[in-house]
């Protein structure tokens, strides 16, 4: 039985955003498949809940590290990365994992803990690196540069960004990525086959829930997590509220994106008409996702900005409701909705449009997402993508 280090971020016990969640199935699938998991965090102890730490996670927690990536959020990941990768303390936690677990393979999760890992591999015969890319982040953070987020030297900090993401594609023994365009795109920077890894959702093979609304409340469906790019997803596609509903009409924000989307001012322009229409049910643990997705009339992915192939996307169709997304929700996804659309994933990318999609399931009804393609977006599948190629990495067959 092959072991391995799955080496992350962030903690991965209690998944609550995109990058956990990823990180999480791709664990699952190993273990399924018949590996030995050992997940080790890396990461600085502000940014996450004391409770959610997993017991063998490397957790910083130098006060300065924490204030220069709060002060620049867009490039927080590469600072405490950086900060990581220069802390003896952390280093020798890191050495001891390698030294104590003795993993065949490192999966990679993100590029970050690669400027912390290279300093700690061993000089002669080394694990398997496996890198899984959830985006390329270079690109993705100059995408965020409108939003006023960058700082006097973060052209800088892009360029270290590229290089470090490029360098890992082509150290890596294996490659992932979870955007079919993604892996076109590191395979040409880093001159090797990258291998797609679809992303997985829970809802995939399971039946639908009998639904959460209450009296026979009719809702849609939206989950999220707080990351502000969610946030501006919704306002950018309801900047004039939720007037557009009938008032026995809901949307249900599920995740912490509801309280998120409560607090911000742009909600309070509209607060009589929206509060009337909406339901925050707060975080969703994943057994009750099934009927949260069950009763409503459809799923939403209203996305405008970010890489990689988006889960919430991913959780729309997977969950077998009419999905109502975005251009840039479907992007990395190619073959996986390629044959759905307008037949369980119907597409708007205008606040008119997308209202207009919502009404009609509403009032006249839209079909669902058929099983053959939610069953592309399965933890079976997955299971079986990452241990076909991690043993092939490893020079041994895949187990039938």
């Amino acid at each position: 039985m092959p072991v391995s280090l799955l080496l992350t971020p962030f903690p991965i016990a209690k998944p609550r955003q995109g990058g956990q969640v990823r990180a999480a199935s791709v664990a699952r699938g190993l273990t399924a498949a018949h590996w030995t998991v050992h997940p080790v965090g890396l990461y600085h102890g502000s940014f996450f809940r004391r409770s959610e730490r997993g017991a063998a996670d490397i957790v910083l927690d130098r006060p300065e590290v924490a204030a220069r990536a709060s002060d620049d959020v867009l490039f927080g990941d590469l600072h405490v990365a950086k900060a990581a990768s220069r802390d003896p303390r952390s280093l020798a936690a890191l050495r001891d994992a390698l030294t104590r677990l003795r993993p065949d393979a490192i999966h990679l999760e993100h590029p970050w803990a690669w400027l912390a890992l290279r300093e700690v591999l061993p000089s002669g015969p080394r694990p398997k690196i496996v890198y899984d890319s959830h985006n390329i982040e270079w690109a993705a953070r100059e995408a965020l540069f409108p939003l006023g987020l960058n700082r006097p030297d973060a052209e800088a900090m892009l360029e270290q960004t590229r290089v470090l993401e490029t360098e890992l594609a082509r150290e890596a023994d294996l490659v992932f990525a979870i955007s079919d365009l993604e892996a076109a795109r590191i395979a040409r920077a880093a001159g090797r086959p990258v291998v797609y890894l679809p992303p997985a959702s829970d809802l995939a093979l399971l039946a639908p829930g009998d639904g959460m609304g209450a009296r026979g409340e009719r809702y849609a469906a939206l989950m999220g997590s707080a990351y502000w790019p969610n946030v501006e997803g919704f306002f950018d596609l309801f900047p004039e509220g939720l007037g557009f509903l009938a008032r026995d009409e809901h949307l249900w924000i599920a995740g912490e994106l509801g309280a998120a989307i409560r607090a911000d001012t742009r909600f309070a322009d509209f607060a009589g008409v929206n509060e009337a229409r909406v339901r925050t049910p707060g975080f969703m643990e994943d057994r009750a996702k099934p009927d949260f997705f069950g009763g409503a009339v459809c799923a939403l992915a209203p996305v405008r900005i970010g890489g990689g192939a988006k889960l919430k996307t991913v959780d729309a169709i997977a969950s077998g409701r009419p999905a109502i997304v975005t251009t840039h929700a479907l992007e990395g996804l190619g073959s996986v909705v390629e044959d759905v659309l307008n037949q369980g994933v119907y597409v708007a990318d205008t606040p008119t449009d997308f209202r207009a999609l919502i009404r009609r399931a509403f009032r006249e009804g839209l079909t669902g997402c058929p099983p053959a393609a939610r069953a592309r977006l399965s933890l079976d599948r997955l299971s079986m993508t990452v241990d076909k190629w991690s043993r092939k990495a490893l020079g041994e067959n895949p187990c039938p």
